[in-house]
């Protein structure tokens, strides 16, 4: 039942009855529930991102040990449950623990091995066509949908009990939560109607977003990488010049803008790495010429990103749109550092400003530790060992502050959130309007996983309160309101474009404000409910000599 709800067959009201039997098993389940219930969810997270697989075929041991860490946690949700409910005040207030317990657990694992938002359950309900019962996403972020959705499954689960019960009379639990549940969906409803019928205004910048579906390889080499590049600009010059109106800046995909050619960078604070040297007392390369080879690399990408640019407004008299394009960045300073990164190609061909990737996939981009280890960092095959940006960044096309975010950032639902927190500190006068995300989801093979990261966006926009425009390679190449509804979306294997000129919504959410404090205070409540679970569990089970 949990699976129905999701992308595949979109069945959102299964949310509503999916976590029934979890209750029921852990309110009057047998003494031998761990193992089918562990099982089940194990089949349950593996079945719906089997799709991961497909990127490499070794990536069938990570998601192996993805869906059976993922399974931990309704293990340990029942468990707590069950000592809960093994007290009478327990049972009666059932609904509100289940409901702080679930989304505690939801934040641990948010945050616990870097974090994974991805089938939160709040993310069930982002299929809706009216999706009045998402928006409180703008104060809770997905922890309060998920939240909702579990009271309502406690009330419908008390009431099966109440009613399957030989009196009639075994619990009155339902007393309590049926009215509670539809107190909270009528509020939850209501505050969706008001949020969503908001005024917004229409942006004066039209964004011209690309998708392709162009195959992907672990390591390509330069000729696929200029032909995939070849195919985006031809795709782009006919899009441009039969659009019905002056483009203002043009979208590629994560990686699609690099054609074999990254982005260099020398700082002030330069120092010649070691590649560049014969022995620590002879360079072959003095930190004069090296940055005199970064000058020249940065001058034959500005000239190609100007023929690209000329060839794109060659039968325009309007000036050349912007580019904000996924490309690889390469940074001297005391250290030599690689990147995943955006950057915001001007009207003059000119790199105004870059993004470097803040949140790296594990095992795909990086492996923890293994540049501290002398004998394995030498092993580390091309494109996983990149660095990891800090730092949130704004592009401002006209009138309009883009935000870009990369990858597998919007199914990390906090990186979207705690950027925005950050720039609206630093100059609340310089919030984005917009967040522009780029990916490259062709590694999943038109799987749900490409889905479910699209349902992340969507929520991520909601918590945001900002339109979410998505260029994607084999994926979500997609426009999203900032009330989580899909305005435009193309589909998976397809070659195309969509215009958007999305509605600027100023609020500021109290989830950006905030961030996830109230689920973070949950958190705490689940790590008290597992230490108490253990020990009464201890208690239970006899010693055996």
């Amino acid at each position: 039942m949990l699976y129905l709800p999701g992308p595949t067959f979109n069945l959102w009201f299964f949310a509503f009855v999916a976590l029934v039997p979890v209750v029921i098993v852990a309110v009057n389940g047998s003494a031998t529930w761990k193992r089918p219930v562990y099982l089940a969810f194990f089949a349950f997270y593996l079945v719906s991102l089997q799709g991961l697989r497909h990127a490499h075929p070794l990536m069938i041991f990570p998601v192996l040990a993805m869906a059976a860490y993922l399974a931990v946690y309704p293990l340990v949700f029942i468990g707590m449950l069950r000592n809960v409910a093994s007290h009478a005040t327990g049972k009666r207030y059932l609904a509100i623990i289940a409901a702080v317990l679930w989304v505690g657990g939801e934040w641990v694992r948010n945050y616990f091995a870097t974090g994974i938002s991805v089938l939160m359950l709040g993310h069930s309900l982002a299929g809706m066509s009216h999706p009045t019962l998402i928006q409180i996403a703008d104060c809770f972020g997905t922890y309060g949908v998920s939240f909702m959705i579990v009271i309502v499954n406690v009330a419908i689960a008390d009431l099966v009990m109440w009613r399957s019960s030989e009196s009639g009379n075994e619990s009155n639990a339902w007393k309590f939560s049926v009215p509670l549940a539809l107190l909270v969906l009528l509020a939850t409803h209501g505050y969706g109607v008001s949020a969503i019928n908001v005024p917004t205004v229409p942006s004066e910048t039209r964004f011209l977003l690309i998708g392709r579906d162009e195959q992907t390889e672990y390591q390509q080499d330069l000729q696929r990488e200029m032909a995939i590049f070849s195919a985006y600009t031809m795709q782009t010059i006919t899009a441009v010049n039969e659009a019905d109106a002056p483009i203002d800046v043009i979208v590629w995909p994560e990686s699609m803008l690099s054609g074999g050619r990254p982005w260099y960078i020398a700082e002030e604070n330069m120092v010649v790495p070691d590649d560049f040297s014969n022995s620590a007392d002879s360079p072959s390369v003095t930190s004069a010429e090296l940055r005199e080879m970064i000058t020249q690399t940065q001058a034959d990408f500005v000239s190609r990103n100007q023929d690209l640019l000329g060839a794109i407004s060659a039968d325009k008299s309007t000036r050349a749109p912007s580019i904000i394009g996924g490309c690889g960045i390469v940074k001297y300073g005391e250290r030599a550092m690689q990147f995943s990164g955006v950057i915001d190609v001007g009207p003059d061909g000119r790199v105004r400003n870059t993004y470097a990737k803040n949140h790296l996939v594990m095992f795909g981009e990086y492996i923890p530790l293994i540049k501290s280890i002398p004998i394995l960092k030498n092993f580390v095959p091309p494109g996983l060992g990149l660095d990891a940006g800090h730092e949130p960044a704004i592009f401002e096309i006209g009138e309009t502050r883009v935000m870009p975010n990369l990858c597998i950032e919007t199914a990390v639902e906090r990186i979207a959130v705690d950027q925005m927190r950050t720039i609206w500190r630093r100059d609340p006068d310089s919030i984005p309007d917009v967040i522009v995300t780029l990916t490259n989801d062709a590694w999943f093979d038109h799987t749900a996983v490409v889905e479910h990261h699209l349902r992340c966006a969507q929520m991520v926009a909601i918590g945001c309160r900002r339109p979410i425009l998505s260029s994607a390679n084999g994926g979500p190449t997609a426009w999203i309101d900032s009330s989580g509804r899909l305005i435009d979306k193309l589909p998976l294997d397809s070659v195309g474009e969509i215009t958007a000129q999305p509605q600027i919504d100023d609020r500021l959410s109290l989830y950006v404000r905030y961030g996830s404090l109230p689920a973070m205070l949950m958190a705490f409540t689940w790590g008290w409910g597992l230490v108490s679970w253990r020990r009464a569990a201890k208690k239970t089970v006899p010693i055996i000599p």
